[in-house]
């Protein structure tokens, strides 16, 4: 997309938000999938550890496992929205006719990706956080 937007920018000036957009989110991402593999994940796995050998578990030094969770779901719905921006700005990734292959190949990544990432968001929010909720409360009730 780099390359795009000073090709086509000045028939396009929408490409440099969503460059933007996009520089955004994989910013955050990053820094949301750092969170996820450091703290969130570790204490599933915790909890289906004490599951599996029938044990009790210690309270998380974070709290309740809502806490890191509502904060995942709150970082999904923020990118989540900033991507219906993009496919707004994109007509749903729909390139002009103008558009050089680079162009139409950095659509059709950019679905890609939105699509991908609503469907990690999907499995998180709709099935592992809920088993993960459920799992804690069975355990440290």
């Amino acid at each position: 997309m780099n390359h795009t937007v000073p090709v086509h920018g000045a028939n396009h000036p929408e490409l440099a938000e969503i460059y933007n957009l996009f520089g955004c989110c994989a910013s955050e991402l990053t820094h949301h999938m750092i969170k996820e593999e450091s703290i969130l994940f570790p204490a599933i796995a915790k909890l289906a550890l004490a599951r599996q050998e029938g044990t009790a578990m210690a309270p998380f030094f974070f709290g309740r496992l809502s806490n890191p969770i509502g904060m995942m779901e709150s970082e999904h719905t923020a990118e989540g929205d900033r991507f219906f921006r993009i496919a707004d700005l994109t007509n749903n990734f729909t390139p002009p006719e103008d558009a050089c292959t680079t162009y139409r190949v950095a659509f059709q990544k950019l679905e890609e990706f939105q699509n991908d990432l609503f469907t990690h968001i999907h499995l998180e929010n709709n099935i592992l956080f809920p088993k993960a909720l459920e799992m804690e409360r069975n355990l440290m009730a």
